[in-house]
């Protein structure tokens, strides 16, 4: 049975939901509307879910494609890991400083957490890019590229039939 890859629509929406929560965090500061806010707690809490379902995908499919790459893809491979576990924690914490702050209404929490987002959604564009690497240089996941076979120039010779 051929596995389904969940980690790619999953780390878009992973990549896009803190991104909305600081325009959320921004149009808070900006007015001082409330409303802003508890969208901004809603966004983290959504986005705190789904990348603990995106890191965990990632693992999964990580495992599977580490053995098929190079050697500085496996390099690239092992340091997405660790900056994902590291963003799911910090998303984690953030959302949880979020979500005080915001039934607080502590003027300090919310201005740490509007810095905390600018420094995840610049980590999650770092991520991104370590992510597209691996897929687009080294062929992670690929059908037809990570087996190795398209880069032979008779791939009949190496098939078992």
């Amino acid at each position: 049975m051929e596995s389904v890859l969940l980690h790619p629509p999953l780390v878009h929406f992973a990549i896009v939901l803190p991104f909305i929560a600081l325009v959320f965090q921004l149009a808070f500061s900006v007015t001082n509307t409330y409303t802003y806010s508890q969208w901004s707690a809603r966004t983290l809490m959504l986005s705190a879910l789904i990348m603990i379902a995106a890191w965990y995908t990632g693992g999964l499919e990580g495992t599977d494609a580490y053995p098929l790459l190079a050697e500085a893809g496996q390099e690239t491979l092992k340091s997405h890991k660790s900056l994902g576990l590291y963003i799911m924690v910090a998303t984690i914490i953030i959302a949880l400083v979020k979500f005080v702050a915001c039934k607080s209404r502590n003027v300090i929490l919310e201005t740490l957490v509007f810095i905390s987002l600018l420094g995840l959604s610049s980590t999650l564009a770092y991520q991104g890019l370590l992510g597209g690497e691996i897929v687009y240089k080294h062929g992670a996941n690929v059908v037809d590229h990570s087996d190795g076979l398209d880069c032979l120039e008779d791939p009949s010779d190496f098939i078992d039939e």
